[in-house]
């Protein structure tokens, strides 16, 4: 076993340029009197990456010489970055004091010196010793950036902060550790680029989603956490809150917002193993879709219908916002004194009907619309709902009408529209979205039990009941909607899940591949079923499907995470056809879009062995792959392999030794130990791995050779 933590990040790489810039741009402030900074990384195997033309020659330049270049007409001044002794990008400072320009080259290359050592420092103040990601510190830093700018082209949500929680439970802090690793790895992966994926310490990841408010960054947590049980984690919780652009006046602005992300965390929690909830402000209380009726407003609701045994009630909303009460003066006057009426505002109000049943208020509602478009004004709709219904109390209809009146939205302004099985329907999918999984459970099955074949009503209760950890009742709605629609993609997709968590893989795959018949260009579907084939051995059609899903993942704007996981199967799948050098271009664009990719890394080293392009390489990559993830027994075995390809037996036996410690039954393991102890002259311990071998494999006619030829 090797230590765990990563107290050392590591050398300043060209891409840190861009991954700390907000950092490093406030350091070179501290040493330059400038105007505005830009930082550019150059790659030392890309002859133009990417710079702007009219630096090209500059920067040419200051390559050639590795001396820091001085345009004092154009007020501008380019200084070589450093990592040890080796160029890895350059800053452009614009502007400032004019003195700057006219200060002698070699204070000027000092001064570079000084900038990288800082840049360095503040790379390793960044990095977080468990998973290696960005920490805390680098989080709070660019919070506190992005609040003190106004980002106007990004509308008034600048972005959006989640915290998300992957606890271990652990008997031991090394196997939480690797659990942390490993959700660490993964959502690294899953992510991409764009996403700096911060570790806070405990399980708690940090994520700083840019240009994207609440709504979406829900959307994106959704989906997260969905993957996040796919891959058996055990549960997950996430919160969010809003960031928008701010100038703070005070302190406390930051930790105010991982204050408010951490409340959400917290109700998440309560929400069920992958548990999501988004920090309210008074405003979206105010506009919650299924806000509750004021109390004052329900008491006199309740005294209305106390004693009635039938009733109809309407809640009318204005579709517009109000400038003025004649909304409110037009309902009033065309309701008339006859009809009890309850305004809660300028813009919405509640009309009871008494002894209406459905057809006797939708005669009277024809009639109220009629009169109030003859009076003219803004649109409205209604929300209606009547009692008695299926097994609704009296105090349920107004929250009936309110989630009725959310149904209304479908249809667009000016509609009416009654409560019923689809409206329960879309309530559940409110609280749903808002992670609020119990509660969208109890909508779902209210809606069935008012109608038992409703399709959405089954896929979404199959779908809520999944991430509720209830396979068992998931299974069950998938295969009701099945029975009464065999070819239902959404019911088809999951219930190959729910199969795949059983270790049901031949269920699985037969339900993914009657799947792909009814949408054969579904990202999600090809990649599994592409996964699933591979796993297999059916290499040919895991082959095909992974390489459509590359084609379509790759067309998206903003692929995300998506490439660098197709990529790392499909390296796999090349790998099992024997094309190893499609496998090595697979492996590398999967580092390259996660270079903590450990899976990748290891294979990727064996195969530079193989193809003879370095062995310190390939020994450099296999060993980053168990610093990373220490919990698999194959990348403990592929060093040990290349160790002693390398006749370093000692270092192959250490390996090898943690590789069957992790899978005690690994005859290829067993065996290379043989060797290796042989190597060293410990005859009777490579006779105990030979004959460890043999159990494992009787069949293996060279390990009886090899142990025969001990004696």
């Amino acid at each position: 076993m090797t230590f765990p933590l990563a107290l050392v990040a590591g050398r300043l790489e060209p891409g840190d340029l861009s991954r700390y810039s907000t950092l490093f741009t406030k350091t070179v402030f501290d040493f330059f009197p400038l105007d505005a900074v830009q930082l550019f990384p150059l790659p030392p195997d890309d002859e133009n990456p990417g710079l702007p033309e009219e630096l090209a020659e500059a920067i040419a330049g200051l390559r050639a010489t590795g001396q820091p270049v001085v345009d004092a007409e154009q007020q501008r001044l380019l200084v070589p970055v450093w990592s040890s002794e080796e160029l890895c990008g350059v800053m452009v400072g614009h502007g400032g004091d004019a003195n700057l320009f006219g200060m002698p080259p070699v204070w000027l290359d000092e001064q570079s010196h000084l900038i990288s050592r800082e840049f360095y420092v503040l790379k390793q103040s960044c990095q977080d010793s468990v998973t290696g990601l960005l920490n805390g510190f680098h989080l709070q830093a660019e919070l506190e950036s992005l609040l003190w700018h106004e980002l106007t082209d990004q509308g008034d949500q600048a972005a959006s902060l989640a915290l998300l929680e992957v606890y271990p439970r652990s008997r031991d802090a090394d196997r939480s550790l690797q659990y942390i690793v490993r959700a660490g790895c993964y959502l690294d992966s899953l992510l991409g680029e764009e996403q700096l994926l911060h570790h806070l310490g405990a399980g708690i990841f940090g994520l700083l989603i840019y240009g994207v408010g609440v709504d979406e960054a829900r959307d994106l947590g959704d989906d997260l956490l969905r993957r996040l049980k796919r891959e058996d984690f055990a549960s997950a919780h996430l919160g969010i809150t809003a960031v928008v652009p701010h100038d703070p006046a005070g302190e406390g602005v930051v930790e105010e917002l991982f204050n408010q992300a951490w409340r959400a965390l917290g109700t998440a929690r309560k929400r069920g193993p992958f548990g999501l909830c988004a920090h309210a402000t008074e405003a979206d209380v105010a506009s919650y879709p299924l806000k509750k009726t004021p109390e004052f407003i329900f008491k006199k609701l309740s005294r209305q219908w106390r004693g009635r045994d039938r009733f109809t009630l309407v809640l009318v909303s204005m579709d517009q916002e109000p400038s003025s009460n004649h909304f409110s003066k037009r309902v009033r006057s065309v309701v008339g004194q006859d009809v009890p009426l309850f305004l809660m505002s300028q813009q919405e109000a509640f009309i009871f009907l008494d002894n209406a049943d459905q057809a006797q208020a939708e005669a009277w509602l024809a009639g109220f619309r009629a009169k109030m478009e003859a009076i003219g004004g803004s649109t409205f709709s209604m929300g209606v709902a009547t009692y008695p219904y299926h097994n609704f109390k009296k105090s349920e209809i107004p929250v009936n009408c309110r989630k009725a009146l959310v149904h209304t939205a479908f249809f667009g302004p000016d509609s009416t529209t009654f409560f019923d099985p689809v409206s329960l329907n879309i309530s559940g999918d409110v609280y749903f979205n808002e992670g609020d999984l119990a509660r969208a459970v109890l909508e779902y099955r209210r809606g069935l039990a008012l109608d038992p074949v409703n399709l959405n009503l089954l896929n979404s209760l199959g779908v809520a009941s999944v991430q509720l950890n209830r396979a068992k009742a998931a299974r069950g709605y998938f295969e009701k909607a099945l029975a009464l629609a065999p070819d239902d993609f959404m019911a088809l997709f999951n219930l190959a899940f729910v199969c795949l968590n059983a270790n049901r893989r031949d269920e699985a795959l037969s339900l993914l591949e009657r799947a792909l018949a009814v949408d054969g260009d579904h990202s999600d579907l090809l990649q599994h079923l592409g996964i699933l084939y591979y796993q297999q051995g059916q290499f040919a059609k895991a082959h095909d499907l992974l390489a459509r899903c590359a084609e379509l993942v790759g067309a998206k704007d903003h692929p995300g995470g998506e490439q660098t996981t197709v990529a790392r199967w499909l390296g796999r799948v090349h790998e099992a056809l024997g094309d190893e050098a499609k496998a090595m271009g697979c492996y590398q664009q999967a580092v390259s879009g996660n270079p903590r990719d450990a899976g990748s890394l290891s294979r990727l080293g064996r195969l530079y062995a193989l193809a003879g392009q370095g062995d310190d390489i390939a020994l450099s990559l296999c060993r980053q792959a168990v610093k990373i993830d220490g919990a698999k027994a194959e990348y403990w075995f592929r060093l040990g392999w290349l160790y002693g390809r390398l006749n370093d037996f000692e270092n192959a036996v250490a390996a090898l030794d943690e590789c069957l410690r992790l899978a005690r039954r690994h005859p290829e393991a067993a065996l290379l130990l043989g060797r290796a102890h042989g190597a060293l002259g410990a005859t009777a311990l490579a006779r105990k791995y030979y004959q460890k071998a043999l159990r494992l494999a009787p069949e293996r006619a060279d390990v009886q050779a090899e142990l025969a030829a001990l004696d």
